[in-house]
């Protein structure tokens, strides 16, 4: 049995309604963020579709959305290698050729020590076996959760160097985004060699709706796990608006999470009906704090001012 690894193209059948995006966050020495995103849309109702890059600019908040013919979206069908127009984006680079009437982009970016959630026949990724249950909304990778980066980025005037800086990388596919989600993200902390991810979000099946939550914590060369699948159990949640405090456990490991929005957000654009609109507010100057322990003996414990943050739709009837 062949297993699709998260990060290739899932789009190759044609179905609609569709979506897919690769989520790059490239973030130097010197704490200046850029997030990239290339995809491809469907809609359910109309013939229309359209390949996109979006690039936000976590110092100014500044999204821009660039739309791009599907003719000009090309990915191998075995890897992650996509053609964008004259960008090109895969597991170990980012290469970005922009001109718009507004915007100038060119640069390279390398990767380097990837750390990507494992993949097997039985957990084929952070959704475990619910990647398998082709009814599912969304579908969600994680395709690394920490890697050094090397190269610079200019934007218009706007030079930055990334050498020495940190990448993570991600990716969503499938029908829609969740109605209502929590999602939270960093690699720079003051200790090296940790990362973190973690969302929750509603989940249709079957009728009914219920929270799934993928949690994980990357230490050196070493990933801990929270997930439904793996019999992760949240011990208490609670959000009033502006803190979340989360604390999980799976088996005897235990997870005290918090996290806090920052005060400056860029507007993402996610797929609707009928096009690809922006509708969700990301956050890359939030906070996370996080104590991971097993018994009384502290694993790993760090504090980030330099997380992505995004808090969507009803978050209320999300925790309860």
């Amino acid at each position: 049995m062949l297993i699709k690894k998260p990060e290739q193209y899932h789009g190759t059948s044609q179905k609609r309604p569709f979506f897919e995006g690769w989520y790059h966050k490239m973030s130097s020495a010197s704490e200046e963020s850029i997030v990239a995103i290339p995809g491809i849309y469907r809609s359910g109702i109309t013939d229309k579709e359209t390949a996109f890059l979006m690039l936000y600019e976590g110092t100014s908040g500044q999204v821009h959305y660039i739309p791009y013919s599907v003719d000009d979206f090309y990915c191998e069908p075995d890897k992650y290698a996509l053609r964008l127009g004259k960008n090109y984006f895969s597991m170990d680079e980012v290469q970005l050729n922009i001109t718009t009437e507004s915007l100038q982009v060119q640069g390279q970016i390398i990767h380097k020590n990837t750390k990507p959630w494992p993949v097997t026949l039985l957990e084929p990724g952070c959704m475990g076996w619910y990647s398998y249950v082709p009814t599912m909304e969304c579908f969600h990778g994680i395709l690394s959760m920490d890697h050094e980066l090397k190269g610079h980025i200019q934007i218009n005037d706007l030079v930055i160097q990334f050498d020495g800086g940190r990448g993570y990388m991600e990716k969503d596919w499938g029908r829609n985004f969740p109605q209502n989600w929590i999602w939270a993200q960093s690699n720079k902390f003051e200790t090296p060699g940790l990362s973190i991810s973690a969302s929750l979000a509603t989940i249709p099946w079957r009728g009914i709706t219920f929270a799934g939550f993928i949690v994980g914590i990357q230490v050196d060369d070493q990933l801990y796990r929270f997930t439904p699948y793996r019999r992760s159990k949240i011990d208490f949640i609670q959000f009033n608006g502006q803190r979340l405090i989360w604390h999980l456990t799976q088996g005897e490991t235990q997870l005290e999470l918090e996290v806090i929005k920052g005060t400056k957000s860029g507007l993402l654009y996610a797929p609707d009906q009928d096009g690809m609109l922006p509708k969700v507010p990301e956050y890359l100057d939030a906070s996370i704090n996080f104590q991971l322990k097993q018994g009384n003996n502290y694993l790993a414990e760090g504090t980030s001012q330099h997380a992505a943050l995004e808090i969507v739709g009803d978050v209320k009837q999300l925790i309860n």
